[in-house]
Parts: C-alpha cells; structure tokens; sequence
C-alpha cells in the first residue's frame, strides 16, 4: 500500500516578483509548444501562462458554497486539463494591494467543449473565497496556469480508498467522476466523506448516482461530526474506528488520498513534528508492504481549494533558497556580484522545479528563471548603489545637474567666482569707456582745428 501525503495549506500572497514569474513561466511555455501540431485539439490551458474567462452563471449550492461556470473563448475548445489537475485563479480582494492565488479544481468534465465549473466554499476570513463568491455573471477571472497533480494510469491499483473533508471534496470528485466513465479502467474506488453538517455534503446527488451506476466500482460511506436532528448517516469524525472497519482485505496495489481541512489531514497522514497519523498505524498494522510517504512538496496526489502550491511552487521558494545561501556560506557578507550569482542560481532552481511540476520542460524553465534572476539582481545592485551615492547629497536643480555633468561642457560657479567674473567685466566696460573717450576727445580736437582754418582763409583773400 503506498500513502499519499497530503498539501501542507497555506495562503499565496504574490510579490512584486510575481511579473518576473509569469514572464519566465510565458516564456518557458512558449519554448516549450513553439513546435506543437498546428492541427491538434483546441484546448484552453496547457500548462502555463494566463487565461481569462468569463463568468456565465453562478449557483447557490447552500450557505457558504456556489458553483460557477464560466464560458470559453472558444466554445468547441476543451480545458485540455489532465486527472487530478487544478488551476491557478488570480483574484483581487478589496483592500488588498497585491493579487491572491488559488488553486482550485474543476468538477465539470474535462473534455467537456465550451465550459469550465467550479465549486467555491466562502470561508470566513478567505479573501478569495469571497472574492469569488462576490462575482456576477459577465464578470471576468484570470488563470495563470494548469497544475498537473498525481499521474494516474489507468488500472495501476486495485482499490484507491479517496478520504476527503469539507471542500476536499472536489478534487476526490474529479478523480471519481473520470475513472469511473472510462469503461476500461477497473479501479475500485471507495470514497470515506467527512462533513460537519447534512448541507455540507457537497456533490452529493452526483456521487449517489455514481453508487448507482457503478456498484461494483464504486462506494461510499458520510459521516457527519455536528448532525441536526436525528441523522441517518453515521455521526462522529473520519477517525481510527471508521479507516480501520473500511480498509477490508488485503492492501496490496492500493493507495490512499487524503483532502481536506488541515486538522484532518494532520491527524490522518500526521505533521512534520509527528509524523505518524491514524493512516500509518493502520497499514503498518494490517500489510507487510512497505509505506511510501510522498513528502510535502513532492508528488502530491490532488490539490483542494484550501491547499496551495507545492513548497516548490510558492513564490517564496526563490528568495527562501537565495537567502539561506547568503547567510550559511556567504554569512550575509556577499558582494554584489556573489548576490547576483546566487540569484541566478536560486531563480534556475526554483523556476526549473515549478517549469517541471506544471508539465513544461525543466531546461527552458531553468534557463529562463536564472537569466531573470541574475538581471533583476544586478538591476536592484545599480539601484541600491545610486541610492547609496545620492542619501547624503542635497538635491539640485536640473540645470545645475547638467552643468556638474562631466559630458556637459559647462562648469557651476560659486557666488563669489560669478562675482568675480562680474567685476573682470565691468573693469573691462570701464576700459573700454576709457577709449571711447579719448576717441570723441580727439574727434573734437580736429573739429575744433578744422573749423578754426576755414574762418582764416576768407580773411587772407
């Protein structure tokens, strides 16, 4: 029996690197298809980059949850989306300066022409949650990418056991819903479906139609913590009691997924401070088969609305690796060009392992993550250095800045050099006063002695 791991929840807040991101991710992508089929299936997302959609219709499911549907560009296109997959929303909460991702699983079916639908659980402090509930029909949502989760192949187990909690749900609904319609997929399937109340069990008409249909494939037990009234399903939480009486027969060739609420998750499959959960002790108990723990981070096998990213994926991952490299080898004392290396070689890292977790090749992301976070280093040196340069300065006007330049053949003088330099002229205007004067001085002179002979000539005659 191999145990799956459940998504560590946490909540994505995009940085100012979030630009850097989608543009590695853009370009990552488009090297990636550059020499894909002209003639194949039209389909909407294929990895990475961004999409938006519109909202056709919103449905109210109960008291905290709806189900919206949203068209696409294309209505012969399909979501091009493989089992398990979950997609990135970007939304943008009032009062919040910086977009929310999301990752959410759609429960329409994948190959489905024209359409996408969602369904969102409103929780009370949940930005995107409510974001999204906040929506009317017309309005748009943007996807920055499709998110590949755990591979499955047809047949590959003989019995999958799908826990879920809450909102969980829908990623274990996706898996159900597709198995089941492939006729040759024999895989049982046995869903174990904990909620706090009746209205929460969300899905429910479509999973007692699977029943229905599928009977030997496919069953399913509720189980409802806080019921009204007098339930006819069982009370109480998913617990030792309830795994133990379902796990039945041997567990060899089987797996088990867990999505739900973080406490049922840490109790189930247990936290990194204790690693041993309700699961562990019930295989260990009842199989001689090896336990196989996929490690937060690594081949996760459903991604729930509640769950984020991988810790590869977050944005985080960039600067975590970058910083802890700085103070352990470097002991915060790198020079600014050992912080751009290692900005490369953080950003190659990072963007290689999200590249490869979202389906694109590891190469291109590699590649394209190291050149944007070399460039963004030295940009943020240059900068930080002109800053350093100009904190103890005063400010000057631009034309005095363009007389210090030294590619402006000019030079700025101080007040007693312009005085200076008034005096020189005003001596040399007195100077040239000077010869004036002494040129209308001689003029007179010859006017004087001109006119003096002209009155001497009559007299001689």
């Amino acid at each position: 029996m191999t145990l799956i791991q459940r998504t560590i929840p946490r909540a994505i807040k995009v940085a100012g690197v979030t630009g850097f991101a989608g543009l590695g991710m853009y370009c990552a992508k488009q090297y990636s298809t550059a020499f894909a089929e002209s003639n194949e299936p039209k389909t909407v997302f294929s990895g990475l980059g961004f999409t938006t959609l519109r909202l056709q219709s919103i449905t109210t499911v109960n008291h905290n949850t709806k189900r919206l549907v949203f068209e696409y560009p294309d209505e012969t296109a399909s979501s091009g989306l493989t089992l398990t997959s979950a997609l990135l929303a970007i939304t943008h909460p009032e009062g919040s300066w910086l977009p929310t991702i999301r990752p959410y699983t759609p429960i329409s079916d994948l190959e489905e022409p024209g359409r996408l639908e969602l369904m969102i659980k409103k929780y009370p402090d949940g930005k995107a949650s409510g974001y999204l509930h906040s929506l009317r029909p017309g309005d748009s949502l943007r996807f920055a990418a499709a998110l590949k989760g755990y591979q499955w192949k047809p047949n590959e187990l003989s019995h999958a056991y799908l826990v879920a909690g809450g909102a969980g749900i829908t990623p274990i609904y996706q898996l159900i819903k597709n198995v089941l319609k492939n006729p040759h997929d024999k895989t049982k399937l046995t869903l174990i479906f904990g909620v706090n109340s009746e209205e929460d069990l969300l899905l429910k008409e479509e999973l007692d139609r699977y029943a229905t249909e599928y009977p030997d494939r496919f069953n399913y037990i509720y189980t409802v913590s806080r019921p009204k009234g007098n339930s006819h399903y069982r009370t109480g939480y998913i617990d030792e009691e309830l795994l133990k009486s379902e796990f039945k027969g041997s567990m060899q060739n089987t797996k088990v997924f867990v999505c739900g609420p973080p406490a049922m998750e840490d109790s189930l499959v247990g936290t990194k401070r204790s690693p041993e959960g309700i699961l562990s002790r019930l295989v260990i108990s009842q199989t001689t088969v090896p336990v196989t723990a996929k490690m937060s981070g690594q081949n996760k096998s459903l991604y729930p609305e509640s769950n984020v990213l991988t810790s590869s994926l977050k944005v985080g991952a960039v600067s975590g690796l970058r910083s802890n490299i700085l103070k352990l080898h470097y002991e915060d004392k790198a020079t600014p060009k050992q912080r751009a290396y290692v900005s490369a070689l953080s950003g190659g890292v990072a963007g290689g392992a999200v590249t490869r977790l979202m389906g694109g090749r590891l190469v291109p992301g590699l590649v394209v993550f190291s050149l944007l976070g070399y460039v963004g280093q030295r940009s943020y040196n240059a900068i930080d250095t002109w800053q350093m340069e100009n904190a103890n300065t005063t400010s000057k006007p631009f034309l005095q800045r363009m007389a210090d330049s030294k590619w402006i053949p000019l030079k700025s003088l101080s007040d007693d050099e312009y005085r200076g330099i008034l005096n020189e002229k005003l001596l040399s205007i007195e100077a040239e006063i000077a010869l004036i004067d002494d040129k209308i001085g001689e003029l007179e002179k010859l006017k004087t002695s001109g006119f003096e002979s002209g009155h001497s000539d009559p007299a001689a005659k």
